[in-house]
């Protein structure tokens, strides 16, 4: 906007502007900007409580994707945390105001609300939630371990030809295990005897996550990775690397293992034959460090005063994080325990075990139509509510429009029902490559 209406409609000159005109993404600020009125609950600000009204099409395309009932239960959760829990809890004294390392007063927000009592009952709700969900189907585990005894069909491999060869296997596995653990030991400090021995827990995990989405296209990564944690965690409280980067490393591997499974439809729609999808994940893992960590460097990590990069100056009250945020909340657990929590904490822990078992327990028994999701619950006590909200909206848009144009053949049909995929990708990919590209800008100028 500074280009175009400064330089080259020139209005700083003919229309007195002092600042070119743009269009708030926060759609609260006119609001305030017109009125002296300020809601509050309990006293405190709901602006503090980061429940804010934005227009965000990103979040609205991630809502339609998700679907109403995971939407709703994110809904729900970030509504029992933000308009409940947190202004009683302040009210109470177990979320205060604090003084930062610098001296500096850092005053009551969203991000101070997760980090000093949210983060511990919504970390539960998705931990216990995702084990719960993860036994509730044992078919999948031992389905997994029969085919590592050699319980599969035995026979010549039919898609050996188009597939990449078995010993590329056997080979790069323990090569690219011995580069992992020597990456977790040089960089994060994992002992050497924890890297190794975390190695074929990571590999039957891995396993595992893929089995399972090759028989119900459902990747349990976050429940994977916290067995992997607590594993680690209970071998080593004193450093939470490591049960940190073995559960990142689980993770990734298992995800991107599963994903290469999901990946073989499009590809063959596309013209790829397996072997030539593997080989454009390897291109995509070189290509991606090439561009995002000069990204994460840019915009997470700004130099400063003196030009220096480090962990103190990381911005990250803009970005919710909810996966780093949960693996923090469980290190941070196993490495003090919940004698250093406030009583009320560890209340809120109990009460959200006992309501993600009884939750998930519903899900099996009703087998999935059971309208709540307690993972989704917690995940809508980390993520901004103003996010949230737009991905609940979003959702109910596709959801409504869906209902309206349930006749296949028809044009409502073609667009909301057989086109949504498209529609929400489109949203999401067009909001972060201006967003990035927004953010950069900014950073730059």
């Amino acid at each position: 906007m500074t280009l175009l209406q400064f330089k080259v409609l020139r209005m700083d000159k003919w229309a007195g502007m002092k600042e070119p005109w743009t269009f708030h993404e926060r759609l609260d600020s006119y609001f305030y900007a017109a009125s002296t009125y300020v809601p509050r609950i309990l006293g405190t600000d709901i602006r503090q409580l980061g429940l804010r009204l934005t227009l965000d099409l990103a979040m609205f395309g991630v809502g339609g994707l998700m679907g109403i009932m995971v939407a709703t239960s994110c809904l729900l959760g970030m509504f029992v945390n933000f308009v409940i829990l947190a202004p009683i809890m302040i009210e109470h004294g177990d979320i205060v105001a604090r003084i930062g390392q610098t001296g500096n007063t850092i005053p009551i927000s969203r991000a101070e609300i997760v980090n000093q009592w949210s983060l511990w009952w919504g970390v539960t709700m998705m931990v216990v939630g995702s084990m719960v969900s993860l036994l509730g189907r044992p078919q999948l585990i031992a389905s997994a371990l029969r085919n590592l005894r050699g319980g599969a069909a035995k026979g010549p491999d039919v898609l050996g030809h188009i597939e990449l060869p078995l010993w590329i296997s056997f080979v790069g596995i323990p090569i690219f295990a011995v580069l992992g653990a020597w990456v977790s030991h040089a960089f994060f400090g994992v002992p050497w005897f924890l890297a190794f021995i975390s190695l074929p827990l990571i590999f039957v995990l891995s396993v595992i996550c893929a089995n399972s989405m090759a028989l119900t296209s459902w990747t349990p990564t976050g429940a994977l990775s916290k067995i992997t944690q607590f594993t680690m965690g209970a071998i080593d409280r004193t450093n939470p690397a490591s049960n940190l980067i073995p559960a990142g490393m689980t993770s990734e591997i298992a995800a991107n293992a599963s994903n290469l499974l999901s990946d073989i439809k499009p590809g063959y729609m596309l013209g790829a034959k397996p072997r030539q999808q593997a080989i454009g994940h390897v291109i995509g893992v070189f290509s991606g460090a090439l561009f995002c960590v000069p990204l994460f460097y840019l915009l997470f990590l700004p130099p400063d005063a003196n030009g220096l990069r480090s962990a103190a100056t990381m911005v990250s009250d803009h970005f919710g994080m909810p996966a780093a945020l949960q693996w923090k909340g469980v290190a941070e657990l196993i490495a003090k325990g919940v004698r250093t929590l406030p009583h009320t904490a560890v209340v809120s822990m109990i009460v959200a075990a006992v309501c993600a078992i009884a939750i998930e327990v519903a899900r099996i028994a009703t087998k999935g139509r059971f309208p709540l999701s307690a993972v989704s619950i917690g995940l809508g006590v980390v993520l901004p509510p103003e996010a949230t909200f737009a991905m609940w909206v979003g959702a109910m848009i596709f959801w409504w429009q869906g209902r309206r144009h349930r006749q296949p053949g028809t044009k409502g049909h073609a667009v909301w029902v057989e086109g949504y995929e498209s529609i929400c990708a489109g949203l999401i990919s067009g909001s972060a490559l201006v967003g990035i590209g927004n953010a950069i800008v900014n950073v730059l100028l």
